[in-house]
């Protein structure tokens, strides 16, 4: 028992959800024992009120049936075979309706606090259960002791009540043998009634308390200890060097996807050597233009000697750059604070694209392209 409260002290951590479902699964759900019989004896209550004067009346019917028979029907060992079996027919009916409200209070019963759960998990034979230390060790547990004590007291209550009972209405009893048999089963079923509503208030009364403490009770023996809980949470999200491992090559992954869109781009957007931004316009696919790629430093030179090597042009704007790179995420569009200046360096760049040295003049590159100063990093911190 020692053990076992070290064991308790050492679980300082609430049950996680995980932990929670497979107890579920496995048929570990907090069940109340009081609130089960106060469902059972309050269905039997309801179904007395309910059905009992009908019930009183069908039993009234049945025995004055069961002891009319004709001579020929005793003699006759068919007659009296089927008679005995319409006779039994009969009371079946009458105690049918009983029996179900019983079965449902029970069947529901079952089902308080924990919830309905379907598993044969707990049916299954476990060799540890025939351990006789263990066993002992949970009939002295605290647990066991307390439930002792307290399933000891509301023994004694609903004993002490139902003796109370009794002797309060025991000249009433006494009266009912004089009683016409009509009269008497209504009185009788009033006065049962009353009684057990006395009993059904006391267990409510008990299970008002059993039911916290059993819901306390399960989750506090499902706590974790510090190491379970980086067990699960291990299980959970993996291996943290796989992990990192897996990470690493999703963005190797998406580093090569973006370098392959940079041949396609229109033109490279620079710092000129600490930003590389790749735009893109397709004016039939596009509601505006999209940054296909972006990069610092050794990403930055990459995107510069990719689009060397294909041809697309590179435009020195630093605050343009930087202002792409900080607030534009990889394949999305450029936001509308910053339509003008980009379609400045594109209309620039689709110029020269078109212009044929020695013909015309070439084009000149915008100046003093408009970036608002609180997208420029650079900008922003001054």
């Amino acid at each position: 028992m020692a053990d076992n409260d070290t064991s308790r002290d050492e679980k300082q951590l609430p049950p996680s959800a995980k932990k929670l479902q497979k107890a579920r699964t496995e048929g570990q759900l907090p069940r109340s024992r009081d609130l089960s019989h106060a469902l059972v004896l309050g269905a039997a209550l309801g179904g007395l009120i309910a059905f009992g004067p009908e019930l009183g009346a069908s039993a009234l019917e049945l025995v004055g049936s069961s002891l009319r028979f004709s001579r020929q029907q005793a003699l006759d060992t068919t007659q009296l075979t089927q008679w005995f079996g319409m006779a039994a027919s009969a009371a079946l009916w009458i105690i049918v309706p009983c029996c179900i409200v019983l079965a449902s209070a029970g069947a529901a019963s079952t089902m308080i606090p924990g919830g309905p759960v379907l598993t044969g998990k707990p049916l299954n034979f476990n060799f540890g259960r025939l351990d006789p230390l263990k066993g002992l060790g949970r009939i002295f547990s605290r647990d066991s002791l307390v439930d002792l004590a307290r399933l000891g007291a509301l023994a004694a209550a609903l004993t002490g009540l139902a003796i109370w009972f009794a002797a309060t209405h025991l000249d009433r009893y006494v009266a009912l043998g004089s009683m016409p048999l009509a009269s008497a089963l209504s009185f009788a079923h009033g006065e049962i009634s009353a009684g057990i509503g006395l009993l059904v208030s006391l267990l409510v009364v008990a299970a008002t308390v059993d039911v916290p403490l059993q819901w306390w009770r399960h989750r506090r023996n499902l706590r974790m200890t510090h190491q379970e809980a980086r067990e699960e949470y291990k299980e959970a999200e993996g291996d943290p060097l796989m992990r990192g491992r897996i990470r690493s090559r999703q963005r190797d992954i998406s580093r090569s996807r973006m370098l392959a869109a940079v041949p396609a781009a229109d033109v490279v957007l620079t710092n000129p050597t600490h930003y590389a931004v790749a735009i893109r316009y397709d004016e039939s696919a596009m509601g505006a233009p999209r940054v296909v790629a972006k990069g610092a430093d050794h990403m930055a030179a990459r995107i510069r000697e990719i689009a060397m090597d294909a041809g697309v042009p590179l435009f020195e704007a630093p605050p343009l750059a930087r202002a792409l790179y900080a607030h534009v995420e990889v394949d999305r569009e450029i936001p509308a604070t910053l339509y003008t200046a980009v379609a400045q360096v594109l209309a620039y760049v689709y110029q020269l694209r078109h212009h044929v040295p020695g013909r015309g003049t070439r084009p000149r590159a915008p100046q003093d392209l408009q970036v608002p100063p609180d997208l420029d990093p650079i900008g922003a911190a001054e």
